[in-house]
């Protein structure tokens, strides 16, 4: 008897320890929107929704499939740049189902390892690190121009002194100079190759991490920075075309600033919620409303964001990984 409770003992905090953060993040992003609903007013976001102009709302979903496209693209050349027999269909199917693992994972930690699934020539430490670098051409332009946009902010909307304005541009510009120089660096991934050469057996894995890292050069580095940063574009015209359908008297410029001040923002918060919903909601209500867009617009203008960019992808990512099981 006693080995029974201590064995359902063990199975519930086995149980607890592995949903634990999960739970946690659904119970956060629930509060988030019960509290967003309840602010904004339920019936408010409804009626919003009712007056939406189906035109500028076409065109943000035809942009949604243009956003895929880009993504699948780059994912493509770090792929092919290490095998260059896996097919597109493969790599299609590796970026949908990453999109489902991200979506409903903490940190997005599953993409990192659903995305190998349907790359069986690939290891997993060498598509970890292909995710990540794939992450990070992203990230790059979303601290870059977010950055930029802020420090416009801060002179010409916060009146933030402009010495202090002007020390943390110097910082800004300090930095990312540092970071293009060694990523275009042919001594680093020189460095790399000869350090990926010194590890011995213990360290197989880290050397099997640094392997696509030192397959870099240049003219990729710019591919993917370029097509990261139209990605990155089309996100921002998308989301301010998304509020635009709601009130057409908006200003396209402003809504595209307040877009990547709420991209900027919502990567600067640890994701604390799936899909970063009620994060992106929030930042989005106050930024837009700067502008002059009621909360119940910038609301349902970034839970559509998300559906269109985040939810339908993940749904059929889901559906190529149920039926991946049954192969």
């Amino acid at each position: 008897m006693k080995s029974l409770i201590v064995d359902k003992t063990n199975f519930i905090i086995n149980w607890v320890r592995k949903y634990a953060y999960f739970l946690i993040k659904i119970s956060v992003c629930v509060g988030l929107l019960i509290y967003l609903i309840n602010k904004i007013s339920f019936r408010v976001i409804v009626e919003a929704l009712s007056s939406v102009n189906y035109l500028y709302l076409s065109i943000a979903v035809i942009l949604s499939v243009v956003n895929i496209y880009l993504q699948f693209f780059r994912w493509k050349i770090l792929v092919k740049n290490e095998s260059a027999s896996i097919n597109e269909k493969s790599i299609l199917k590796s970026l949908l189902i990453g999109f489902s693992a991200g979506t409903f994972t903490p940190a997005r930690a599953g993409e990192y390892f659903l995305r190998k699934l349907t790359l069986k020539d690939l290891s997993l430490s060498s598509v970890i690190t292909l995710t990540f670098i794939d992450k990070m051409m992203l990230l790059i332009n979303v601290i870059f121009w977010g950055a930029l946009v802020s420090f416009g902010m801060m002179l010409f909307y916060y009146n933030v002194d402009v010495y202090v304005t002007a020390s943390l541009f110097i910082i800004f510009a300090s930095f990312f100079t540092a970071l293009f120089m060694i990523m275009y660096s042919k001594r680093f991934y020189n460095y790399l190759r000869e350090l990926k050469n010194r590890f011995n057996f213990k360290l197989i894995f880290l050397k099997k991490l640094l392997e696509p890292l030192s397959d870099l050069n240049n003219q990729i580095i710019s591919k993917l920075i370029l097509i990261a940063f139209i990605n990155y574009l089309i996100i921002v015209l998308q989301f301010s075309l998304i509020v635009i359908s709601f009130n057409s008297h908006s200003s396209l410029e402003l809504l595209m600033i307040a877009s990547v001040m709420v991209y900027f923002t919502k990567t600067l918060i640890p994701a604390i919620t799936l899909g970063e919903i009620g994060i992106r909601e929030g930042a989005a209500i106050y930024f837009f409303g700067l502008f002059g867009c009621s909360e119940a617009v910038a609301f349902n203008s970034s839970m559509l964001l998300f559906i269109f960019n985040l939810l339908l992808p993940s749904l059929i990512g889901l559906y190529l990984l149920l039926r991946l099981k049954r192969v």
